[in-house]
């Protein structure tokens, strides 16, 4: 990935004007073929009561189905047994029952190839005329949540079934519908050495997915970069996000914290208002301080005020996050309103339970453009069970002055719920993203905001997190001698 994202760069530069392409093999480099023939053998096996593959791990797989008789020999299968599986394998790829799925992280690379400026992913795929509708049913569940792109003209099955030929054949039908390809990944190293041998190929970067091949033959072409994992953090630079979505560092509740944000690129953060003390001054605090309240207040050491002050100074946005409700957010109120915060760089969230409707309008009313959001991770079973009804509750919801909601990223079917709610015409933040790959992978789905930690030491972002439980990251500085 890392290679990829330098020649990716290098090629804008020189071809500004040109409409560039990815090519992507299906089978190998999309469709995790080792975990569908994982998943066949296990079959086999429980439909036989047998138990040749019951200690079997995916990875362990590195042949081409095409080559699966000489697997099954190193498995002591009778000749009988043998023959009949590949026979029953040959009718199960074709039926429902084959499980697929694709290889983790490539259909988000893919999608983010696709959100570039004048670049286009070209796929292509050996296979029967009977099994091509499959393979894109296929894809289309695959990206079903992250939108990913398939039109007709970028699918591609070459006439070929030989490696070296269908990967040629495929380059030239890319290449006269207008396209100029600058990468080709294939599991085959008979398709990388053919692509090297073609003409004008110069500007093609080989990649090889290490995954399973029908012959296991070292690439005779050099700088043939080879790998087995689609990692966003490798090919997604800072400067690459794009500036329709919102970032928010989250809980900054303490001065390193503070620090640590006001010396980063991010506009928006976001505190914990938990408090009222004695005095008048509003606490940042993530946990509820009724136990042991002696104590906690103690541990704080930074006021909203004092924070707000120098939000101000370094022109950053202010995100607040209401733990409680009491006099909290009519102070919070006065001292936003006070240090000249206008709705532009003003967001407000707090939980349903906690404002109820009377806060969440008193809010709106007290700064009527400003975001006004609540985590609305209780509907999503109701979304995909009574829709209509979930919209119902949003739309109520929205009528309190509420105009995004926000989602948990842990959740199981958190980029289905964010694909429906923006279909629906909600704005949508998506927090609990907790290191940078999981945060390129929401950024993928193009939800309005992003709320993160930002503990990405890749990019020398070191946030600490709220202090929910007692629990910040710590970062020690370490002094290097020189000899």
């Amino acid at each position: 990935m890392k290679a990829l994202s330098l020649h990716y760069g290098y090629m804008k530069e020189q071809y500004p004007d040109k409409d560039l392409m990815l090519i992507f093999d299906i089978d190998g480099s999309i469709n995790d073929m080792q975990y569908q023939l994982f998943r066949a053998l296990q079959t086999f096996d429980q439909l036989q009561g047998t138990h040749y593959f019951y200690r079997l791990m995916p990875d362990e797989i590195k042949i081409h189905e095409d080559l699966l008789s000489s697997f099954l020999t190193e498995y002591q299968l009778a000749p009988a047994q043998k023959e009949a599986f590949l026979s029953w394998y040959t009718s199960y790829r074709k039926s429902s029952r084959v499980q697929l799925r694709p290889m983790g992280g490539v259909i988000e690379t893919i999608c983010w190839f696709q959100m570039q400026s004048r670049t286009a992913v070209g796929l292509k795929n050996i296979c029967s005329q009977d099994m091509q509708k499959k393979t894109i049913q296929a894809l289309r569940k695959f990206g079903k949540d992250y939108q990913l792109k398939l039109p007709k003209e970028l699918i591609y099955f070459p006439k070929h079934h030989a490696p070296s030929e269908s990967a040629v054949e495929s380059l030239s039908y890319f290449r006269k519908i207008g396209y100029h390809v600058i990468c080709f990944v294939d599991s085959e190293t008979q398709s990388l050495d053919a692509i090297a041998n073609e003409k004008d190929t110069r500007d093609i970067l080989l990649l090889q997915a290490d995954t399973v091949y029908r012959s296991n033959d070292k690439p005779m072409t050099a700088g043939v970069e080879k790998g087995s994992t689609y990692e966003l953090r490798e090919l997604v630079n800072e400067k690459d996000l794009p500036p329709t979505i919102d970032l928010v560092w989250h809980g900054i509740n303490d001065r390193e914290n503070l620090r640590q944000f006001l010396s980063s690129n991010i506009q928006w953060g976001e505190v914990d208002v938990q408090t009222v003390h004695e005095d008048g001054s509003v606490l940042l605090q993530h946990d509820n301080p009724l136990e042991e309240e002696t104590l906690l207040t103690g541990k704080i050491n930074l006021q909203l005020n004092e924070l707000l002050v120098e939000f101000q100074q370094h022109g950053k946005a202010v995100k607040v996050d209401f733990k409680d409700k009491s006099n909290v957010l009519s102070e919070s109120i006065k001292l936003l309103k006070k240090h000249g915060f206008n709705d532009q760089n003003i967001w407000l969230n707090g939980n349903i339970d906690v404002l109820k409707e009377d806060g969440f309008k008193m809010l709106s009313a007290a700064f009527p453009n400003a975001v006004i959001q609540t985590s609305v991770d209780f509907i999503c079973p109701l979304v995909f069970s009574l829709p209509d009804q979930a919209k119902k509750i949003l739309t109520q919801l929205k009528g309190w002055g509420i105009n995004r909601f926000s989602i948990n990223w842990e959740m199981k079917k958190c980029s289905a719920l964010m694909y429906q709610l923006k279909k629906w015409g909600f704005e949508v933040n998506v927090y609990n993203a907790t290191d940078l790959e999981q945060f390129l992978k929401v950024m993928i789905l193009s939800p309005r905001s992003i709320t993160s930690d930002f503990n990405f030491p890749e990019w020398n972002y070191y946030g600490r997190g709220s202090g929910k439980n007692g629990i910040q990251s710590d970062y020690v500085e370490q002094q290097v001698k020189f000899k």
